[in-house]
């Protein structure tokens, strides 16, 4: 299993809809910078596990990955239920988290609450259901499987 960027399976897709957000200059540390969330999907159909994986990228800062971010759309139960994690890491998911294995800078927590109290809306949320069904309807046609 791997997780792949949507952009490279669905890349019509990807370039109207990619999640941006341009911050103003304040006391955050976000230097009045723009950033691109980039969604990557697990390319293994039979795995569904209902979330993305998410790069921050930043504008200022072009080849860097700023932030790392793990985030599912369901409820809480709905990952408690499925994956055979500790309790916390539905709560993780569900409100977004720092990916510990990936690449993060110092800009990274301040990104985790911009996605949290900004980006993570209910129609993004919706956006990402509708990609990650899309991404994997995609590796079904391209592959030939049967998932």
């Amino acid at each position: 299993m791997s997780m792949i960027p949507f952009h490279t399976v669905c890349t019509e897709v990807a370039m109207r809809e990619v999640r941006s957000a341009r911050v103003a200059p304040g006391p955050d540390g976000l230097d009045g910078d723009e950033f691109a969330f980039v969604e990557f999907y697990c390319d293994d159909l039979a795995c569904d596990c209902w979330r993305v994986f998410l790069e921050v990228w930043s504008k200022a800062r072009a080849g860097e990955i700023v932030a790392s971010i793990n985030f599912g759309w369901e409820s809480r139960a709905f990952y408690r239920q499925r994956m055979p994690y500790p309790s916390g890491a539905a709560r993780e998911i569900v409100e977004g988290s720092l990916d510990l294995l990936n690449q993060q800078s110092e800009l990274a927590p301040e990104l985790l609450k911009l996605f949290q109290e900004v980006v993570a809306n209910q129609d993004y949320k919706a956006r990402l259901q509708r990609h990650y069904e899309l991404f994997r309807r995609t590796l079904r046609k391209t592959r030939g499987a049967s998932f």
